[in-house]
């Protein structure tokens, strides 16, 4: 590498960068600065010592929505630097590796398939594949955990009073139709009857994968998983579910600084239009919660400045 660079653009840029990159930082810098230094500078000062550096996500939070938000884009090189520098900062593999997997439901398997060839290449060549079957789950995930009495008590009063809800307890089981009604309050109901109205079987197909199973392993905190799920829809533009993923990352506990920085992050990778829909997203739902103050108390939509 150019041993003028560092001094060229700042002392701490080649650890910042190899903190996210680091198989392809050096290059990339690199590569820029032989075809355009002013644009290098522009894009070092702004997404790796800028936004990449913000105290709003701490490094497992920021790397694993990076896991993600990478598998969903299909973007496999930048997906293996990201799978390093999670090793490299003491994520554990078990937890990158869960929110590869945790893309199948919106992704599905032509996007999760290749991303999981990516990480067992390099689990492999790190030799993390015995300590990966060490932290395996049982067949029966964490079914044998969970209590009906336990978790019942957590369900929204609407949804346990709605006439539909023996019904479909009784076609799907509480397990997943339980699990939805934890994630989403007055609105799993919803779906799952839809579905269920047109094809009960493959309601009960859908609602015991994505809730019964992929909802249940408890492998990430659900706040960091749904933070991670936020950033799996905005690099899709599924403004729809990122809509759900962000109440539902409130309600476990993410700091509402931590939601708009996701949103923040997304513009890196994935450009400004995305980033700007999903903050007018937010804004609303802090507007409906009454908790503008908390993030500046913004107008609803950036076309209502000056009107």
């Amino acid at each position: 590498m150019n041993t003028d660079l560092p001094s060229k653009y700042g002392p701490g840029v080649l650890d910042a960068g190899r903190t996210l990159q680091p198989k392809s930082f050096d290059r990339r810098l690199e590569q820029r600065d032989a075809l355009d230094p002013h644009f290098t500078k522009a894009w070092l000062d702004f997404a790796i010592l800028g936004v990449s550096r913000r105290p709003a996500l701490d490094t497992r939070t920021r790397l694993l929505v990076l896991t993600g938000q990478y598998t969903m884009a299909k973007s496999h090189p930048a997906l293996e630097d990201t799978v390093k520098a999670g090793l490299a900062a003491r994520v554990p593999a078990r937890e990158i590796l869960e929110i590869i997997l945790q893309c199948a439901v919106y992704g599905g398997h032509t996007t999760v398939d290749p991303a999981i060839e990516v990480f067992y290449r390099v689990a492999k060549e790190q030799g993390l594949l015995e300590e990966l079957r060490r932290s395996q789950l049982p067949l029966d995930g964490t079914d044998s955990q969970r209590s009906y009495e336990r978790e019942s008590k957590t369900w929204h009063p609407d949804d346990v009073s709605d006439e539909r809800l023996p019904g479909l307890v009784e076609r799907h089981g509480w397990l997943a139709v339980g699990r939805g009604l934890g994630l989403r309050p007055r609105h799993h109901l919803n779906v799952l009857s839809w579905l269920d109205s047109m094809d009960p079987e493959f309601a009960d197909l859908w609602v015991k994968f994505c809730y019964g199973a992929m909802y249940t392993r408890g492998i990430v905190d659900d706040k960091t998983r749904l933070l991670c799920m936020i950033g799996d829809c905005l690099a899709i533009g599924e403004e729809t579910q990122a809509r759900g993923h962000m109440r539902g990352a409130l309600r476990q506990g993410a700091d509402p600084r931590e939601v708009m920085e996701v949103c923040f992050q997304t513009a890196i990778n994935f450009g400004m239009p995305p980033m700007l829909k999903a903050l007018e997203v937010f804004v609303e739902i802090m507007a409906e919660d009454k908790r503008l103050d908390e993030i500046g108390n913004p107008v609803l939509r950036v076309d209502s400045y000056g009107k």
